[in-house]
């Protein structure tokens, strides 16, 4: 028996927040494809904290994840290392962005809200973004303009810097695509791929096109992975990681943003290459209809997950 424990909320109960019923239930859906990491052909037990009802989830593909208060006898493959925490930091991969001579302009950990406005009131008065250090999914963030924070932003990020003691300030970008690296600290990085996400971010698939890059930046990308897959091994983290990135406009040009974020844990990228090898699928997809020519995977009450 293969053993995998589904800890895809590590990143919440790093931040001390508790996610409500229903996205839990959709985590608990979601573990249902880290399956496709298991060896084939091999029974697979895939540890949950939150349980399905026996109408909650159908799924012609994988077996329902098992809801067990003990712990694993074994973790054969876990969703993130819960001792990861300092490697997920965003403000880890903002240093590193700047040793790498790529972070955005501007870019910044803050403390407090009085910091974020002077951060603000220096700026250009553009669209930005203020995020937690741990989060996912486009969670824990917040989106304004101006040359203050201000009303139901201002409350929002007063709560979140109570909670993570920092926000990390991004400008926010003109985006043309956003582009993933899968990977192993000290070992090989995979070619990118494409994230398929909504305009501020929430997530809804992943293409594994290898066009959606010109050459300069496909190989300023996989440089920049290489990079962070050592840097990682040399700060003490072993095991599967991803980095995020994107293509936007400056001045009318493609820039190629290469380090966006670091997720240092299995991402779906690594869910979508293992289905692609299993299924030779090049797209994995979550929303409410099935194409004609996908595979579903699962349903869990209208959300529902497919590969085609």
């Amino acid at each position: 028996m293969f053993h995998i424990l589904a800890n895809l909320d590590q990143e919440e109960r790093w931040l001390g927040t508790v996610l409500p019923e229903h996205i839990q239930r959709r985590l608990t859906a979601l573990s249902t494809l880290l399956q496709a990491l298991a060896p084939e052909g091999e029974p697979v037990t895939v540890h949950t904290a939150t349980a399905l009802g026996p109408d909650d989830l159908v799924s012609p593909t994988w077996s329902a994840p098992i809801v067990d208060a003990r712990p694993p006898p074994r973790i054969d493959l876990a969703w993130c290392d819960p001792a990861a925490r300092p490697f997920n930091d965003r403000r880890f991969a903002l240093a590193l962005a700047r040793e790498l001579g790529c972070a955005l302009p501007r870019a910044e950990a803050l403390t407090s809200l009085d910091a974020i406005d002077a951060h603000l009131a220096a700026g250009s008065g553009g669209p930005w973004v203020v995020k937690a250090p741990w989060s996912s999914a486009g969670r824990h963030r917040v989106f304004s303009a101006g040359y203050r924070i201000q009303g139901e932003h201002r409350v929002a990020a007063e709560r979140l810097l109570a909670r993570a003691g920092a926000l990390i300030y991004e400008p926010w970008c003109e985006r043309i695509c956003d582009v993933a690296v899968c990977g192993v600290a000290g070992g090989e990085v995979t070619e990118p791929h494409e994230i398929l996400n909504g305009p501020r971010g929430n997530f809804f698939g992943i293409e594994l096109r290898p066009d959606v890059l010109d050459v300069g930046e496909h190989d300023q990308l996989v440089t920049t992975a290489e990079r962070v897959a050592q840097h990682l091994a040399d700060a003490g983290y072993h095991g599967p990681f991803g980095i995020d990135a994107f293509v936007h406009r400056v001045a009318g040009e493609r820039v190629l943003h290469p380090l966006c974020e670091i997720n240092a844990r299995h991402t779906f990228g690594h869910v979508a290459r293992a289905l692609g090898r299993r299924f030779g699928a090049r797209r994995l997809e979550f929303g409410r209809d099935v194409p004609a020519r996908g595979r579903m995977l699962f349903d869990a009450r209208g959300i529902k997950a497919w590969v085609a």
